[in-house]
This record gives structure tokens, C-alpha cells and sequence, in this order.
């Protein structure tokens, strides 16, 4: 791959090519230099693309594929996708600034994902019901066409989660990955083809999402869309997919609280908030952003997390020793120093970070430091709207319920966490806190977890037996055992 060179933006029917839209850059994030260029899909070729995975869907072959078939396919999937971690793990470092020892981890991850719903492709299952002189039965039957919308963050990762659930179900597939970050999911091209997917099941587009991911959405062979990003682009979404009445599978923004207790194992608690405020440059919906402390250990757990925070090593995201990489775009870090600095001036208490590091070997790049707030009102932007940076609020709680009251205290509800050594307490607050996920003294989801939000976080799950539902539609079917008697008396 050279700088100048146009790279292969399109999977459609077991072949891939150059687009034919508009061309666009893909930039490194750490010194924002060229990658490579490409060119998105024409509206004709998404059409093409859309009607393609309709007609595999349609085809006698692909009804005749059993769901063990389709998870044997997953499981050549995950195998070549461990095999080729460090490719997938190095396209997805300079795409998104990711450092290279997380992107090793989510790409691994990502082959677990294929490997649980391979598992679960053979054991959909429906029901029976004994009703006397008739009985019914229901089974559950793939949409057809699932588009799916991918975005920058984490995108493999992302991204297979939602196709291996919906394939593993017996849908195709239309995936359009973000187009800033775009790489990673344009090199799974070639394991499909490798791990024997039929043509026309996985197809894979380019685009933005104003335009290509438009149209997807609003295509009527489109039977169910799959989006992660922010609430702006969800609400968008729901507003397309009315029209067609397309259901939809929506993994929104969050603002995830953080409830420490007074009973904890302190240092143990330390590293499990700096992970959840700050891993993944925070760049992910299910940010712990929102810590509560109580007044009397507010000071002294500050001082040492501020502290911790200020050691995370920042730099190049192949660089090994890299715990912190640059921010998407220079804009993201533009929109944050602007949060942060209009805070200060509303007397917002800036403990540590609130600045872009002015060491010259992060100076190209779109660097911005853990940065931790005190003294915050809990109606302020800092604590009520997704930043989607490492920017962690802190707030003083009098008691546990005052605690949880300033959690709900919020439109998302997507991860929560609660550090305690009291088995009961922890319990309790867990159960009172609105959220799709709580972990409790942990960190990061799994296959097995269903993961979603409440309220503005989302509809419907991801992972776990729960996702095989949102794929999967059911079929009622009753059958009369006995000669049918009329209702009407009609000589």
C-alpha cells in the first residue's frame, strides 16, 4: 500500500475492485500524514451490492445451507482472522490510532466472536404448542438483507460482532465500514473469499454515511440495519427506516457513571476507573466518564488517580510501549479543548490534562491528555453530553442514594460501573442503576455478555444467546387436526 495509491474499496459478489464515487483520504492520526486513497461506491454500485446480497438470500442454494454449514464458514473465519492478527491489528492501529497492543486484543477478540455464534448457528430453535384439535408450532426465520453500518471506533471489533451474529441466523450481508477509518474491515475481504463464504452473502461497500449509509438505510431490500455511532446518526436512522418500517439494532452514545464506594480495595479501584476513563483514548460508547466519590474519600483518591492518569505513556500506536494514541481527527481534538476550556472559565477545577501535549514528537498528531474536572454542576455540558475523549467528570455524592440519583440523572444508560467489597451493596446498586450493563469491580464486555443500552444508549443487544433474537424473526404456523366446522349455518 502506497500513498498514492487508490486501494480496492468494494467486496461485492466474491470479487473486489476500485469504486467509482468519490475519492477520498485516509490519514494516519499520529502525525496525520497520507495512508492511501480510495474511492467510495457509486449509488449504483450500493444498489448493485444491496440487490446481489437479496438475490444469494433468494437463491436455492443458500436456503439449502444449514446453520452448521454457516458456522463452519464462521469457524474458518476465526481461524484465518488469528492467523492474520497482526495485520488486521496493524491496518486497524494507523487507521484509528489505537495502540497496537489493544488492536492485538480486539482483533483477537473479534475471532472469539466469529467462534461463539459459529456455535450458535446450528441450535436455532423454535417451539410447540399442544392445543387440543390443532396445534402450533413457531420457528424463526432470517430477515434477508442486513445492512450494516460501521463506525470508526474500534470498527473490526465492531463490526463482528453485529455480522457474525446476523450471518450465523442465515442473513446476508451489506457492511459499510466508517470512511475515515475504513482499512481494517477492507482487508477481511480476502479471508471471506479464503474461509469458502458463498459470493453475494458478505458484501462490502465504502462510503460516507450522509450518502452511502443513506441509502443502505432507506433501501427497501434492506430488512434489518445494524448501527453504532452517535445518538445524532441513530435518531437519523430511525427517521429513514420509518418509511420501509425497517427494524433496526442501535448501540448509541453513553455517559457512564462510576460509583466508588467506601469499601473498596483502593489500589485495585484506581486502576479500574483509569481503565474505564481512559482506555481506548476513551473513544468508545461505553466510557466510564462520570465519577462519583463520597466527600470523605473525594480528595485523596483524586490526588492518586490524577496522579496515575499523568503517567499513561502517550505516543506512535506501533510503538509497544504506547498506552494512550491520538484522537481520531484534529477536529475531535479541537471540539474537546473548546468543551474543557469554556468549563474552566465556568469554574470547573481542571486537575490534570486539559491540553494538547507540547512534546515534539506528538506535536503532528491528534494527542490530548487524560484530563481530570472537580467541581462540576451536574446540569452542565461536561456532565450531561457524550465528549468521546478522555475528559472523566468527578462528583461528590453524601450517600448512596444521593450516588445512583445523580447516575439516572442522565438520557444514556449504556455502561455503568460500581467498585465495592460488599457483595450485597454492590448488588443493590447494580439493580437500581439504569443501565443495559453494570460490571461491577470489572472492566469490558464479551460474546457472552448481551451488551445495549437503556433509554438514549439504544435498541436491542448485541452478543450472547440475546443477539440470536434480534437476526431471527417468528413464524407462527397452526395446524387444524381435525375435519374444520364452519361457522356459519348455510343450508
Amino acid at each position: 500500500m502506497t500513498k498514492q495509491q487508490l486501494i480496492l474499496t468494494q467486496y461485492v459478489d466474491g470479487k473486489s475492485s476500485h469504486g467509482n464515487g468519490k475519492e477520498h483520504e485516509i490519514t494516519n492520526p499520529f502525525d496525520n500524514s497520507l495512508i492511501c486513497k480510495l474511492k467510495s461506491a457509486s449509488k449504483e454500485e450500493v444498489d448493485f451490492a444491496i440487490e446481489n446480497a437479496h438475490a444469494t438470500f433468494k437463491s436455492s442454494k443458500w436456503k439449502k445451507m444449514l446453520g452448521r454449514e454457516r458456522g463452519e464458514l464462521l469457524n474458518n473465519l476465526a481461524r484465518i482472522v488469528k492467523r492474520d492478527v497482526e495485520k488486521f491489528a496493524y491496518l486497524e492501529s494507523i487507521d484509528t490510532g489505537i495502540p497496537i497492543r489493544e488492536t492485538r486484543m480486539e482483533i483477537s477478540t473479534s475471532a472469539l466472536h466469529f467462534e461463539y455464534f459459529a456455535g450458535h448457528a446450528g441450535k436455532i430453535e423454535g417451539s410447540f404448542q399442544d392445543l387440543g384439535p390443532r396445534f402450533n408450532y413457531m420457528v424463526r426465520e432470517p430477515y434477508g438483507v442486513i445492512g450494516q453500518i460501521v463506525p470508526w471506533n474500534t470498527p473490526f471489533k465492531l463490526m463482528a460482532r453485529g455480522f457474525a451474529a446476523a450471518f450465523a441466523c442465515g442473513n446476508t450481508m451489506v457492511i459499510k465500514p466508517s470512511i475515515v477509518a475504513p482499512l481494517s474491515i477492507l482487508a477481511l475481504s480476502d479471508a471471506l473469499a479464503e474461509a469458502g463464504f458463498p459470493k453475494g452473502s458478505v458484501n462490502i461497500i465504502t462510503g460516507s454515511g450522509r450518502v452511502t449509509g443513506k441509502q443502505i438505510v432507506e433501501h427497501n431490500l434492506i430488512k434489518k440495519v445494524i448501527f453504532t455511532g452517535g445518538g445524532e446518526g441513530g435518531y437519523e436512522i430511525l427517521q429513514q427506516t420509518a418509511r420501509n418500517v425497517t427494524p433496526s439494532v442501535l448501540e448509541l452514545g453513553g455517559k457512564g457513571p462510576i460509583i466508588v464506594t467506601e469499601n473498596i480495595d483502593f489500589d485495585e479501584t484506581i486502576d479500574g476507573v483509569l481503565t474505564a476513563a481512559f482506555a481506548r483514548k476513551a473513544e468508545v460508547c461505553f466510557a466510564g466518564t462520570r465519577l462519583y466519590l463520597s466527600h470523605k474519600m473525594h480528595d485523596k483518591f483524586i490526588d492518586r488517580l490524577s496522579e496515575q492518569a499523568n503517567k499513561i505513556p502517550m505516543g506512535n500506536p506501533l510503538d509497544e510501549s504506547t498506552q494512550l494514541g491520538p484522537l481520531m481527527t484534529k477536529k475531535r481534538v479541537e471540539d474537546i479543548s473548546k468543551i474543557v476550556d469554556q468549563s474552566k472559565n465556568e469554574g470547573v477545577n481542571v486537575i490534570c490534562g486539559g491540553y494538547k501535549p507540547s512534546d515534539k514528537s506528538l506535536s503532528k498528531g491528534n494527542f490530548y491528555a487524560p484530563t481530570i474536572a472537580t467541581n462540576i454542576s451536574h446540569n452542565s455540558h461536561m456532565a450531561q453530553e457524550e465528549i468521546f475523549g478522555p475528559v472523566l467528570s468527578v462528583f461528590k455524592y453524601d450517600d448512596l442514594d444521593d450516588a445512583v440519583e445523580k447516575s439516572n440523572d442522565s438520557d444514556f444508560g449504556l455502561a455503568s460501573y460500581v467498585w465495592s467489597n460488599d457483595i450485597r451493596q454492590a448488588h443493590d446498586l447494580a439493580h437500581r442503576l439504569e443501565s443495559g450493563n453494570v460490571f461491577i469491580n470489572a472492566y469490558g464486555y464479551q460474546s457472552e455478555i448481551p451488551f445495549g443500552g437503556y433509554k438514549k444508549s439504544g435498541v436491542g443487544r448485541e452478543h450472547g444467546s440475546e443477539a440470536m433474537l434480534e437476526y431471527t424473526q417468528s413464524k407462527s404456523i397452526t395446524v387444524g387436526m381435525g375435519r374444520f366446522q364452519s361457522r356459519f349455518n348455510i343450508n
